[in-house]
């Protein structure tokens, strides 16, 4: 029996997406991707699952990609252009996909690949983008509930946003979706702020990226250069790259510290709309907190496994 962890990514690529991916291939032995459903969040749906069909060739990960949710739950989608690019990915080109998009939606596409796993194995779903897609898997499909091992997911933070003073982006673009998932009752493991904004790569590892002749590693630099140039990170030495902590986590969790807490979404229409609410009160709710909130990362660590994932992809792919 395949012994790897099964995956399911929700994503919205984005730069810090496609690195992730870049970790997540360099690791074929730890992970077997079953598909990657798109949603609108960093760029359009039509970009983002673009992407995801390009970066998927690219890496030779070469699974489904299924298109997802074009809008939140209630409101008009946001794009974060002037961090990604006009493409999503730094307008750094990427070959074009031979493949198209997958028949179904993303939310349909989830269920079939989970329930279609062996009875006895279960799914990871990592959710790097806003949650809309998991969210309406959790309430249209309750039959996924029990085959599903874990939720990671990339948003919130404890204290703090940057896209208000209390949101992150994917949960703030769509706030009602993530609280679906939040409500669920699933294992839930936060990436959120606390920890993301602590993992990234540096100017100097950028400039290394760049004087490397590989395949991933010229992309990954120029993409990190864009994202560096960026309003969010012009006057930094390091850009985060929230993205591939979810990935990170569940290779290496010794380098990460965490509590477990209840977490609710604000709905609301005041300041704090996306905003996670973690409450640490252990006893307060009568049973075991479900949600594992990553609250420190080893960020030389993190760096240092991120680029010997980047360098194995260039001999990977040149073979």
């Amino acid at each position: 029996m395949d012994s790897r962890r099964k995956i399911l990514l929700d994503c919205d690529p984005g730069i810090d997406d496609a690195i992730a991916l870049c970790l997540a291939a360099a690791h074929t032995e730890a992970f077997c991707f079953l598909g990657i459903t798109t949603v609108a969040g960093n760029q359009t749906i039509e970009k983002v699952t673009d992407n995801a069909l390009r970066l998927s060739e690219f890496l030779k990960l070469d699974v489904p990609v299924a298109q997802g949710a074009r809008t939140p739950v209630i409101r008009e989608p946001l794009t974060a252009s002037g961090i990604h690019g006009k493409n999503g990915l730094g307008d750094v080109p990427f070959p074009r996909a031979e493949a198209e998009p997958a028949g179904e939606n993303a939310v349909l596409f989830m269920r079939n690949k989970i329930m279609e796993l062996p009875a006895q194995e279960k799914v990871t779903l990592i959710a790097t983008g806003p949650l809309t897609n998991v969210g309406l898997l959790l309430k249209a499909c309750p039959e996924v509930r029990e085959r599903i091992q874990e939720i990671v997911i990339m948003g919130g933070a404890c204290t703090g946003g940057n896209v208000t003073a209390n949101a992150e982006f994917n949960i703030y673009e769509d706030p009602e979706g993530a609280a679906m998932v939040f409500l669920s009752g699933l294992p839930i493991v936060m990436c959120g702020l606390d920890v993301t904004a602590k993992c990234g790569l540096n100017r100097e590892a950028m400039a290394f990226l760049l004087e490397r002749d590989g395949k991933v590693s010229e992309k990954v630099g120029k993409m990190l250069q864009f994202y560096l140039d960026s309003p969010g990170y012009r006057d930094k030495e390091t850009a985060s790259i929230h993205d591939a902590v979810p990935f990170m986590y569940l290779l290496h969790p010794e380098l990460f510290q965490g509590e477990k807490m209840y977490v609710q979404v604000d709905c609301s229409q005041g300041i704090s709309r996306g905003a996670t609410v973690c409450d640490r009160r252990s006893s307060a709710h009568g049973q075991e907190p479900p949600v594992m909130v990553l609250l420190k990362g080893d960020s030389d660590k993190f760096r240092e496994y991120l680029l010997e994932a980047v360098f194995s992809l260039d001999e990977k792919l040149s073979e």
